[in-house]
C-alpha cells in the first residue's frame, strides 16, 4: 500500500480485542508453575533497578550469580530431555562460566567481555556493510541501517566497556519488567481458559498484541492532529512556527534572566512534542513521506529554537555566565537519569494523545520533557563562546528527542494505534527506521552513560578533597575554609585566618591530596587575613 493514499483507506480496525473485565479474573492462576517464573522476573527486574548500592561491582556480580544460577539450572534441567539437548547444555555451560568469572572478578569481566562482544559487533557490522552491494531495495536500507547500528554499538562497547554496564542493566531491567508484565496480563485474562495450558512468553507476548483492546476510538481524529498533510497543512505549519517562536522568545529571556518560572511558561506553550510524536507514529507505521514532512517541520523548530538563543544571547539584554546561571548549569551536564525521566514523559505524552480523557495531562508532560529551553540554551551558550556548555545542552535535547521517537513509537503499537497489520505490510520500512533508531539510541545512551560517570567521579573526588582540606587543616585551629574548588589537576583552596605565626602550607597539602586523589596535584592556596579587635577598660 502506498505511503500516500488517503488516511481513510488505512484505518480499518482489524484489532478489536475484549475488553477485560478485571473483576473476573482469578489470583489463582499465578499459582500455576509456568506463571512462577515470569514473577520471578520481575522481581529480578526490580531488584535490579533499585538496589540501594549499585556500584559496577555489586551490578556485575549479580549478573554473573544471574548467569551461574540459570546455566546450572538448566544444565539440570536437560537431563530429562531425550534426546539430549547437547547445544542447550553447551550454551548453559558456558554461561555458566561466564557467571563465576564475573561473580569472582566483575570488573574484570565485564571489561572483557565488552570489548569481546564490540569486537564481534563490529566485525558484523563491516561485514554488513562491505556486502551491502549484493541487496536491492528495502533490503539495501536494512543492511545499511542495522550495519551502522551495529557499528555504533560496538564502538562504545570497545571504547568503554565497563561504563556502560550500569546503562546496559537499567535497560535490560526495564525491558524483563515491560516482558513480564505482559505475559501476566495474558496468563489473568478472564477471557482465557484456566485449564488451558500456558504457551511460552513468544507466544504470550504475541498474543497480547494481538488481542488488546481498542485504546481510541477514532484513529484518524489522533493521526490527523500529528500528521503535516491535508487542506490544513499549511494553517498547522504556520501555527507551529508562530508559537516556536514566541516560545524560543519566552524560554531565552528566561534563560538569560535566570528566572525559572519564566522557563516553565515556555514549556507550555511549546509546540516540539507534536512532530516529533508524528516522526515516531510515521516509523512505527511504515510511513517515508509523512516521516520526511515531519522530520523537516521538526528540523525546522530546532533551528528556530537555536537560531533566536543565539540572537538574543548576542543582544546582551543582561551579562550572562554560563558558568553560573542556574537555567544553563542544569542542562548542560545530562546523565541517564534525564533518559529516564525523558523515557517516562515521552510514554506519558503518547499516551495523552491516544487518549483524550486524559489529555489534560499533557502540559505537565510538556514540562516534564523540556524541549525548547536546553535549544534556546545552546544558542545562548554558543553566543557567548562556551562550547561546551551549548553541547551539553544539545545533548539533552537530543536525549528528549530520542526518548519520544522509541517511546512514543512503542506506546503507539502498544495502545493500539498503530495496527498490527499495517506494522507487518510495511516490516521492512519499519525495521530499517528502527536500526536506524537504535544507532542513534546507542550512541546517545553511551555518551550519557560516560558523561554520568565522569559527573559521578567529580563528585566523589570534591568530596574526598573537602575531606582532605579538613584534615589538613585541624592542626591550625585559628584558620577556617572559605572555599575548596578542584578542576582536573588543580586545587584551589581559600582560607580565612591570621597569616602570621604557624598557618597550614601548600606543598603538604599537594603531597595530601595526590596522594588520596592518586595523581599530581597542584594547590593554588590563598589566605585572607583575618584581624580581631580588643578593648580594655
Amino acid at each position: 500500500m502506498s505511503d500516500d493514499v488517503t488516511l481513510t483507506g488505512e484505518l480499518e480496525d482489524t484489532d478489536k480485542g475484549p475488553r477485560y473485565d478485571w473483576s473476573r479474573v482469578e489470583a489463582e492462576r499465578l499459582l500455576h508453575p509456568k506463571a512462577w517464573p515470569h514473577v520471578v522476573g520481575i522481581a529480578v527486574g526490580l531488584l535490579a533497578l533499585f538496589w540501594p548500592d549499585r556500584t559496577e561491582v555489586v551490578v556485575g556480580r549479580l549478573i554473573g550469580l544471574t548467569l551461574t544460577v540459570y546455566g546450572a539450572s538448566t544444565i539440570w534441567s536437560a537431563r530429562r530431555f531425550r534426546p539430549f539437548p547437547w547445544l542447550r547444555v553447551l550454551l548453559a555451560t558456558a554461561a555458566t562460566g561466564l557467571g563465576v568469572f564475573m561473580t569472582a572478578a566483575p570488573i574484570e569481566a565485564a571489561t572483557t567481555i565488552g570489548r569481546l562482544l564490540g569486537t564481534v559487533l563490529v566485525t558484523k557490522a563491516a561485514w554488513n556493510l562491505l556486502t551491502i552491494g549484493r541487496h536491492r531495495g528495502s533490503e539495501l536500507g536494512w543492511r545499511a541501517a542495522s550495519g551502522s547500528a551495529l557499528a555504533a554499538v560496538g564502538l562504545l562497547l570497545v571504547v568503554a566497556p565497563s561504563g556502560l554496564l550500569s546503562a546496559a542493566v537499567v535497560v535490560i531491567a526495564c525491558a524483563l519488567i515491560s516482558v513480564e508484565l505482559i505475559s501476566i496480563s495474558v496468563i489473568l485474562d478472564p477471557h482465557r481458559d484456566a485449564s488451558d495450558p500456558i504457551p511460552d512468553t513468544t507466544a504470550l507476548i504475541w498474543r497480547w498484541f494481538s488481542d488488546r483492546p481498542k485504546a481510541v476510538d477514532d484513529r484518524q481524529r489522533l493521526y490527523r492532529e500529528l500528521l503535516y498533510e491535508g487542506d490544513r497543512a499549511q494553517t498547522k505549519i504556520i501555527r507551529f512556527s508562530m508559537l516556536m517562536i514566541f516560545a524560543s522568545v519566552i524560554a531565552s529571556m528566561g534563560v538569560v534572566s535566570d528566572s525559572t518560572a519564566v522557563v516553565v511558561g515556555a514549556m507550555l506553550i511549546a509546540p516540539l512534542m507534536t512532530p516529533l510524536m508524528a516522526m515516531a507514529l510515521s516509523l512505527v507505521m511504515g510511513w517515508p513521506n509523512r516521516l520526511g514532512r515531519s522530520s523537516l517541520v521538526a528540523l525546522a523548530g530546532i533551528a528556530l529554537a537555536i537560531g533566536i538563543g543565539l540572537v538574543i544571547g548576542l543582544a546582551e539584554f543582561t551579562v550572562v555566565d554560563t558558568m553560573t546561571n542556574g537555567q544553563i548549569v542544569s542542562r548542560s551536564n545530562p546523565t541517564v537519569v534525564d533518559l529516564v525521566i525523558a523515557v517516562a514523559a515521552g510514554a506519558a505524552g503518547a499516551y495523552g494523545l491516544s487518549r483524550p480523557d486524559v489529555s489534560n495531562s499533557l502540559p505537565g508532560v510538556a514540562i516534564a520533557i523540556a524541549l525548547v529551553p536546553p535549544l534556546t540554551v545552546v544558542g545562548i551558550s554558543y553566543s557567548q563562546g562556551d562550547w561546551d556548555q551549548g553541547n551539553g545542552a544539545l545533548l539533552l535535547f537530543l536525549t528528549n528527542a530520542i526518548a519520544i521517537l522509541v517511546v512514543g513509537g512503542l506506546m503507539f503499537v502498544m495502545l493500539g494505534v498503530a495496527p498490527l497489520s499495517r506494522i507487518t505490510e510495511n516490516q521492512y520500512r519499519v525495521r530499517t527506521a528502527s536500526a536506524t533508531i537504535a544507532g542513534a539510541t546507542a550512541l546517545i545512551v553511551g555518551v550519557l552513560a560516560l558523561n554520568g560517570t565522569t559527573v559521578a567521579t567529580n563528585l566523589v573526588e570534591q568530596r574526598a578533597t573537602q575531606r582532605v582540606v579538613a584534615d589538613w587543616l585541624e592542626p591550625f585551629p585559628r584558620h577556617s575554609t572559605v572555599d575548596v574548588g578542584l578542576s582536573g589537576d588543580d586545587v584551589a583552596v581559600v582560607l580565612a585566618g591570621p597569616i602570621r605565626g604557624a598557618a597550614p602550607t601548600a606543598d603538604e597539602l599537594a603531597d595530601q591530596l595526590s596522594s588520596e586523589l592518586g595523581r599530581t596535584i597542584d594547590v593554588d592556596l590563598r589566605i585572607r587575613l583575618e584581624t580581631q579587635e580588643t578593648s580594655s577598660n
